[in-house]
């Protein structure tokens, strides 16, 4: 007879490869950190409110989206092409952790000691773009003035931002990125298949 595929000890011998991960991860919190900060730069001399508005979410999410799920294809590949879900989720949220607090301590040590005007320009640029927009397509005046103060708001907290805050703005993100990791792990996981004599 041939040898059986025993599938519910698939991947048992598989294990975690911190050192990838914290590696992977170092490297993904500078290209997101280098990714925001472009972001920055390029959105307070856009003119489009639709270019300032989707900026953000095609640099920062989409372009981190793609790097981040080669790179767990690529930890999975270094476990020998194999890994369980349990495992998946664990090296990939590893990397992912790390790569968040590097960025999240970067933005904020750049935005408010390095170069505190930046964060400003920004904020400023897209009133303005916003306002302009909205006039152009007759947007209710009490609709723009709402809109306004949300922004001078966001102004306004420039450069207030608590050491209580960032904890929590870092705490919610890990969480988002614990939701991704699964996303993840749910994609790349490759069982191992363990082959088993058969009984005489």
């Amino acid at each position: 007879m041939t040898d059986s595929i025993n599938p519910s000890n698939a991947g048992f011998d598989a294990v975690i490869d911190k050192k990838k991960s914290i590696i992977y991860g170092i490297i993904l919190g500078i290209i997101s950190f280098i990714l925001g900060l472009v972001v920055l730069f390029v959105v307070k001399d856009l003119n489009s409110f639709w270019g300032v508005m989707s900026m953000s979410f095609i640099v920062n999410t989409g372009i981190f989206v793609i790097i981040s799920a080669l790179f767990s294809f690529s930890l999975r590949k270094a476990n020998g092409g194999y890994w369980s879900f349990s495992i998946a989720l664990k090296s990939i949220f590893m990397m992912l952790a790390i790569s968040t607090i590097i960025s999240t301590i970067g933005t904020q040590v750049y935005v408010n000691f390095v170069n505190p005007a930046l964060q400003e320009k920004v904020v400023t640029h897209t009133i303005n773009v916003t306002i302009e927009y909205m006039e152009k397509n007759n947007v209710p005046d009490e609709v723009i003035d709402s809109k306004i103060a949300e922004l001078e708001k966001q102004v306004e907290a420039i450069g207030k931002i608590t050491l209580g805050q960032i904890f929590k703005g870092l705490a919610i993100t890990l969480l988002f990125q614990f939701v991704f990791a699964l996303l993840l792990s749910a994609l790349s996981k490759r069982e191992k298949p363990v082959l088993v004599q058969p009984t005489k």
